[in-house]
């Protein structure tokens, strides 16, 4: 077969592969999407004072599954008790966004009695179109609690201790403490071995007396506090708790100037043969106990009593190996925690080695 007849068999031979090619059937054609934003499943809402701050996530997708772009308008609807929705507000927010949404409350939804109020949020399609509205979620119209004034912190020998102007028909009062890092301070510890969170909440549960002692606080840390007042509201069998307006932040540097108490049962006992008086005493429980400090003095003079103890002792005994025979001695002992406060000496107690 020449040049001419090869070409003309390779020519023949592609119209099957082209026919088997084209013939596939076509697709159908989609329809144009709508555009509706998937509604929000997990809005929150908290109220403080007279704001009530809403949390969501933004959607990624439409209904029908295509990808959202651009900034998506929502719209958040807020209802007191059974009456209609009221928009409290519109802004847009970018798609897969974690959207916050503050609401000043009218005055209309900040008097009277306590009242059921919820709020729910609708996303627009770019029509103005809705897939439907987000959950509901539930707070509370009303007159605010009142806010925590006069709010102050002070170290005390068991953590710290916060006061501030009581309100009658208060009940619940909520603290929060954030530990301030400084460069170079210890860890802070709840107990021997255990870090304390960076940020806790308390409770005062009792009547209002204007002060509590966070007795978690560690001394030698230097902290933030806030407090609010907490009220709740039962509606439809649903919980839920609001709270005053924050009170001032404040901080306090809790550092421990407060000394060990004074050791306690001190007892002196001669040994003749060993030339020695050995003391011993009731160990202290402080936590941040560090040693003791031991004190004598010759009770024939007036000369004030000497330390005679190393800075080491941290038994709570000691022998006195300089003693001599014929003096009779007062002792005394005090103890020291790791801030190098010293508490007052204990009680003193005599005695002497016999003369050989």
């Amino acid at each position: 077969m020449n040049v001419l007849s090869r070409a003309a068999a390779i020519v023949l031979a592609l119209p099957p592969i082209l026919m088997i090619a084209g013939c596939a059937a076509p697709a159908a054609p989609l329809p144009p999407s709508l555009k509706l934003p998937t509604p929000a499943d997990n809005l929150t809402a908290v109220r403080n004072g007279n704001d009530v701050h809403l949390h969501w996530t933004m959607p990624k997708r439409t209904t029908d599954r295509v990808m959202l772009k651009g900034p998506q308008q929502a719209r958040i609807c807020r209802k007191v008790k059974t009456g209609p929705c009221e928009v409290a507000g519109e802004q847009a927010f970018a798609p897969d966004a974690e959207a916050n949404f503050v609401d000043q409350l009218p005055p209309a939804a900040t008097s009277g009695a306590t009242r059921p109020m919820s709020y729910t949020v609708e996303l627009l399609s770019p029509k103005g179109a809705t897939a439907g509205p987000s959950n509901a979620v539930l707070t509370a119209a009303g007159v605010a609690p009142p806010r925590v004034d006069g709010l102050s912190a002070t170290a005390v020998p068991d953590g710290v201790l916060l006061k501030w102007t009581p309100a009658p028909g208060s009940v619940i009062i909520r603290i929060h403490r954030t530990l301030v890092q400084t460069p170079g301070a210890p860890k802070a510890s709840q107990a021997e071995g255990v870090a304390a969170p960076p940020e806790q909440t308390l409770e005062v549960t009792e009547r209002d007396q204007g002060q509590a002692i966070d007795r978690n606080a560690a001394l030698d840390h230097t902290y933030r506090y806030t407090a609010e007042r907490v009220e709740k509201i039962t509606s439809e069998g649903q919980t839920v708790e609001f709270f005053s307006a924050p009170s001032e932040t404040i901080t306090v540097n809790a550092r421990d100037v407060f000394p060990p108490a004074a050791p306690r049962d001190l007892q002196a006992v001669a040994d003749p043969d060993g030339h020695t008086i050995d003391l011993s005493w009731a160990a202290n429980t402080e936590r941040d106990l560090a040693g003791y400090v031991v004190y004598r003095r010759d009770t024939s003079t007036s000369a004030a009593a000497l330390r005679i103890s190393p800075p080491n002792t941290v038994a709570p005994s000691f022998r006195d190996v300089n003693a001599h025979a014929g003096i009779r001695y007062a002792y005394s002992v005090s103890a020291v925690d790791r801030d190098g406060n010293e508490s007052p000496r204990s009680a003193e107690t005599e005695e002497s080695l016999p003369q050989q």
